[in-house]
């Protein structure tokens, strides 16, 4: 199996007796994962450096969003022989955020899955605490149209955050 966009190997963590190989764009996401769970590659989701049908299974969570999803996902099912699973933040996620997320539709009229869903996961943080773990998660480094500029305006911003949540499309492609 391999994990696109593995990040610090958060999904690797509740794959249980399975080999798992981590690729992400980041070095140093790249060398955490080594140190959690073993092998993981630098390489880009969007040209995957591994022949057709090297996988049993692709999985990808909260990390195709980042990149042109079409080229992502065509080359998640190039690469595996039996499923494809991904979990994508899509339109209508975080309502303050003008992070450009990919419309669901878009994506289920190009890959015409079989089995998909779609979930309002609600973000157990608010105020400075959400602000923090955009940070974390390198959301807050969009350079989108609504920047915040100033600490004051990130304090303001921070007091009215609540109750948000990222729209989540869950497809299963065979």
């Amino acid at each position: 199996m391999v994990d696109l966009g593995c990040g610090t190997g958060f999904v690797s963590e509740y794959l249980e007796n399975c080999e798992v190989l981590g690729l992400d764009i980041s070095p140093k996401m790249v060398e955490v994962y080594k140190e959690r769970h073993g092998i993981a590659v630098l390489g880009n989701a969007e040209n995957l450096p591994f022949k057709d049908k090297s996988f049993d299974y692709v999985v990808s969570n909260f990390s195709l969003h980042w990149t042109d999803w079409k080229k992502s996902i065509s080359e998640a099912i190039r690469v595996a022989k039996v499923c494809v699973g991904i979990a994508v933040p899509v339109k209508g996620s975080v309502s303050f955020s003008s992070f450009p997320f990919p419309d669901e539709k878009d994506i289920l009229n190009t890959f015409f899955p079989k089995e998909y869903k779609i979930l309002n996961i609600e973000i157990p943080f608010e105020g400075l605490d959400l602000i923090k773990f955009f940070h974390y998660t390198g959301t807050a480094n969009y350079k989108g149209k609504n920047k915040l500029k100033t600490r004051g305006e990130l304090l303001k911003l921070a007091k009215s955050i609540k109750g948000e949540y990222f729209r989540m499309l869950f497809l299963k492609i065979h």
